[in-house]
């Protein structure tokens, strides 16, 4: 049996600022998407009878539910509902840890929009797919494309990052997630008691890419999220003091970032925090992915065929 196949890669964000705050209490950002070889993998096939999805991962650690609640039967069913559709099977390959600010979820879902739709009899248009994903999660969007793009609104309100050069990085995964709701709430405790803000002020937006590099990587959700886990704060110091003083956060975390300068620092960098393995992290060298590619048939795996 062959399906339509997609890899649904993670992201970093190499930059995130967070500008204001609606009064639905959502927070408004800019923020730089940039999406890394690290992937899970999605086969979608036509189905009949709603939507079935089996699952698999590289470690029992990465296997999430493939119930309701997983983003890919999600996103499927809604296609199902928004196209006509009467079903989905699938099969998603588990690699991108969950719950560490990488994007997984809502890759899978993106990667499932595209699968679904491009098996369509009269496929929806960009537009359209791009306001389902956006229902599903506020960085599904981005991963529509991939590549790097700066994200404003929630994130879903997308342009493209032309300047961004091909890219090496070291990944320091914690065997635990930050929940990205308690990290906004703790942000928004720190703004005047709490009120709500349409504003925090003027932003300079980086226009370049060098101009990025010279500020760092900065993410304003850092320090929330150490607040609401400790253990991340503890963790970047033992980074630093490994020698890489120039670890940052993606997303709300719990994943914490090198950027290297080749595939060589990279892997110098990934043997000098290799004490960190003793402690239960897991350190995954990662390259910038591009823009994703188009679906192409294949096999079904053998471990989906149930």
């Amino acid at each position: 049996m062959n399906g339509l196949h997609l890899r649904a890669p993670a992201k970093l964000n190499l930059w995130l600022r967070v500008v204001g705050r609606r009064s639905d209490g959502y927070h408004l950002l800019v923020t730089l998407f940039h999406a890394i070889d690290l992937c899970d993998e999605l086969w979608v096939a036509e189905g009949h009878d709603g939507v079935q999805c089996t699952g698999s991962a590289d470690a029992p650690h990465l296997a999430v539910p493939t119930d309701g609640g997983n983003l890919v039967v999600r996103a499927l069913q809604l296609l199902c509902e928004h196209a006509g559709a009467a079903g989905f099977r699938a099969h998603l390959h588990k690699r991108i840890p969950h719950g560490g600010g990488l994007g997984g979820g809502s890759s899978d879902a993106a990667a499932a929009l595209r699968l679904g739709n491009a098996l369509l009899a009269r496929p929806l248009a960009p537009a359209e797919l791009h306001a389902l994903a956006a229902r599903l999660g506020a960085d599904v969007p981005f991963f529509l494309a991939g590549g790097s793009q700066w994200g404003q609104g929630v994130g879903d309100q997308l342009s493209p990052a032309l300047d961004v050069p091909h890219q090496h990085f070291v990944l320091v995964v914690p065997p635990f997630g930050c929940p990205t709701v308690d990290v906004y709430k703790n942000f928004a405790a720190q703004w005047h008691g709490g009120a709500p803000q349409a504003s925090l002020g003027t932003l300079t937006v980086p226009q370049n890419w060098d101009a990025v590099v010279r500020m760092g990587f900065p993410n304003d959700l850092e320090a929330a999220a150490c607040r609401v886990r400790p253990e991340l704060a503890a963790l970047r110091r033992t980074v630093a003091e490994l020698g890489h003083p120039e670890v940052r956060m993606t997303g709300s975390g719990s994943t914490w970032f090198v950027a290297a300068q080749d595939a060589a620092a990279a892997a110098r960098c990934r043997a000098d925090l290799q004490p960190l393995e003793r402690q239960g992290i897991r350190l995954l060298v990662a390259a910038s992915a591009g823009p994703v590619a188009a679906p192409e048939r294949r096999p079904w795996p053998a471990s989906g065929l149930g």
